[in-house]
C-alpha cells in the first residue's frame, strides 16, 4: 500500500490532527485500477470508489506501530513525506514495507540495530578545524582510526561501532580472520604504546561485488573478536547520511601510509595523517583525467582539476571523511586499491560508503552503534 502523491502536502499539513485516531479519511491508497481517487469540494480529503474489491478493515487502517514510525521520520529524522512512507507503509500486494535507501537511519531509530547508551559518533579530539596540508594529525585527534596488522603489513581502517572496523577488501586478499590483529587507540605505530587497545579478529566480510580485477566494491568489515569499550582514544566515526553525496564539501583523508618491513627506517609511514581535499562530481572527476570506461557509481573522486594524485597504492584503506559545521565527522569513504602514482595529472578515486548502508548494516547487527 503506498500514498498517493497527490495527498502529501495534505499529509503534512493534517498529521498532527491525527495523532491517536485511526487513519481514514488523509490517507490514499494505491490498489492499482481497482480504486477511483474522486475530490471531495471543499475539503482536503478523498473519497473512493471500489470497482471490483473490497478493502477490509484492517487494509484501510495504517498500523499504529507504521503510524507512529512515520510521524517520527516525518519530524525527528525530517525527511518528507516521499521518503518516509517507503518505510511504514505496506505494499498493497505483499504487504511488505518498502525499503529505500534511508533504511539504514531508519533502522537505527526503530531498533533494529543496537545503540551503544549515550555514546556519541564522530567526535574529534581536536576541536578547531583548519585547512590541512598532509601533515601528521594530533595525537589521538581521530579516535576512530584503526591499525590493522595483515600479516607482515600494516594498513588503515575505521572503527563504526563497538564491534566492526572497515577497511578495503583489496588488502585482504588471501587473508583469514587469524591473520588479522587490529589496534585501537594507537597513535604513533613505531613505538610501544601499552595503552593502545589489541584485538585478534573473528571474521572478515568482503563486501560480495568486490572485483579484484576491476577494484570495484573495495569494501571490508572486520569483526573484532570482542566488543571494544568506547574511552576518549576509541570512539566511532559516524556513518554517512542516507543519500548525501558532499559533493563541493572538502572531504578530509586520514590514515597511516601503509607500511611494509622494508619500510621500517621510514617515519613518515609511523603517524597518520591527514590532507584536506575538495570532493568532485562526476565531470570534475573525468576532466582531471579519470577514465570514465573505468569510473562508475560506486566510485567518488578528490582532488584538484590538474594535479596530481597525492594519494598512492600505500593509502589503500585509508577513510574519507567529511567534518559537519557542528564539528562531526561521517565517513564518505574508502581509499581503495585503484590509484597510482604516476605522475600524471589525475584527482583520487574512492569507494562511496553511503551507497552500501544497507550491506553494512545488515552486516552489523550484532555491534551497537552511537548516535549523532
Amino acid at each position: 500500500m503506498t500514498i498517493s502523491s497527490g495527498t502529501h502536502t495534505n499529509l503534512e499539513a493534517n498529521v498532527w490532527k491525527c495523532v491517536g485516531c485511526s487513519v481514514y479519511a488523509f490517507l490514499a491508497w494505491d490498489a492499482g485500477d481497482d480504486i477511483e481517487r474522486v475530490p471531495l469540494h471543499g475539503a482536503n480529503q478523498f473519497r473512493f470508489r471500489e470497482t471490483s474489491i473490497a478493502l477490509t478493515a484492517e487494509r484501510k487502517v495504517m498500523k499504529l506501530q507504521d503510524y507512529a514510525k512515520y510521524l517520527l521520520c516525518l519530524f525527528v529524522v525530517n525527511l518528507s513525506a516521499i521518503h518516509c512512507e517507503g518505510h511504514v507503509i505496506s505494499s498493497s500486494i505483499d504487504d511488505q514495507i518498502e525499503l529505500r535507501q534511508e533504511r539504514g537511519v531508519l533502522d537505527l531509530l526503530f531498533g533494529r540495530f543496537r545503540t551503544c547508551g549515550a555514546c556519541l559518533c564522530g567526535r574529534p579530539n581536536r576541536k578547531a578545524a583548519r585547512l590541512l596540508g598532509g601533515e601528521n594529525t594530533e595525537s589521538h585527534e581521530f579516535p576512530w582510526l584503526a591499525n590493522i596488522h595483515v600479516k607482515s603489513k600494516l594498513i588503515s581502517g575505521v572503527l563504526i561501532n563497538d564491534r566492526y572496523v572497515m577497511t578495503a577488501a583489496s588488502q585482504l586478499i588471501g587473508t583469514t580472520a587469524p591473520d588479522i590483529k587490529v589496534s585501537l587507540g594507537e597513535y604513533d605505530r613505531c613505538t610501544l604504546d601499552i595503552s593502545s587497545a589489541n584485538f585478534s579478529v573473528e571474521s572478515v566480510i568482503l563486501h560480495p561485488e568486490f572485483n579484484p580485477e576491476a577494484g570495484t566494491h573495495d569494501l571490508a568489515l572486520i569483526r573484532l573478536s570482542r566488543p571494544t569499550k568506547f574511552e576518549k582514544r576509541i570512539s566511532p566515526i559516524c556513518l554517512p547520511n542516507p543519500g548525501s553525496t558532499y559533493l563541493g564539501q572538502v572531504g578530509t583523508l586520514v590514515g597511516w601510509t601503509a607500511s611494509k618491513p622494508e619500510d621500517k627506517a621510514d617515519t613518515r609511514t609511523c603517524k597518520p595523517r591527514k590532507l584536506g581535499l575538495p570532493i568532485l562530481g562526476y565531470n570534475e572527476c573525468v576532466k582531471s583525467g579519470i577514465d570514465p570506461m573505468n569510473f562508475n557509481d560506486d566510485y567518488g573522486c578528490i582532488g584538484i582539476v590538474g594535479t596530481n594524485s597525492l594519494v598512492c597504492e600505500n593509502d589503500v584503506g585509508s577513510s574519507l571523511q567529511y567534518r559537519s559545521y557542528a564539528g562531526i565527522y561521517d565517513l564518505v569513504g574508502i581509499i581503495p586499491g585503484v590509484n597510482k602514482c604516476d605522475n600524471v595529472p589525475r584527482s583520487t578515486v574512492f569507494t562511496r560508503v553511503g551507497p552500501r548502508l544497507d550491506w553494512i548494516l545488515q552486516h552489523t547487527k550484532d555491534g551497537c552503534y552511537c548516535t549523532k
